[in-house]
């Protein structure tokens, strides 16, 4: 089976990013429970304001790690008989059997399959490049009931 990742995300970073964003709140919190302890300095560019704007920055950080942590599960994988999708479109596992696919239009960042009774469209806009060339090569070099029709726009 062969399987492509749809979003290319590195775990590393991503644990950095909730790493140092949780650092930035909990510095922020500490320091702005000290200023309202001590008395909080409402004036703009020199009061306590930076203590929030830790936070703010934290939280956005935190994030940012856990949407991508969460976007890391999305993939497409395909054997000689099916084809097994996980897109964030439709959030839910799905299985093609390349032998009920009656033909397939292929786009610039969009491959159509036309079946019987209905029509499955893939987007592949968050695929690298290499990878969508090996999609593409894959459903290229499959045949199907009716002529491909292949389309570079």
């Amino acid at each position: 089976m062969t399987r492509i990742k749809i979003f290319k995300t590195y775990t590393v970073l991503l644990r950095g990013f909730i790493f140092f964003g949780s650092i930035y709140s909990l510095f922020g919190i500490y320091m702005l429970f000290k200023a309202l302890r001590n008395g909080f300095s409402a004036s703009f560019p020199s009061g306590d304001w930076n203590d929030l704007i830790f936070i703010l920055e934290g939280l956005l950080f935190i994030l940012m790690g856990v949407i991508n942590l969460a976007n890391k599960k999305y993939y497409l994988e395909w054997d000689d008989t099916e084809l097994h999708l996980f897109l964030p479109d439709t959030k839910k596992p799905e299985t093609i059997i390349f032998e009920e696919i009656e033909s397939v239009n292929i786009k610039l960042f969009e491959i159509q399959l036309i079946f019987n009774d209905r029509t499955r469209i893939i987007d592949l806009n968050s695929l690298p490049a290499e990878d969508l060339k090996i999609v593409k090569n894959m459903f290229e070099q499959r045949s199907y009931k009716q002529k491909k029709i292949t389309d570079n726009n």
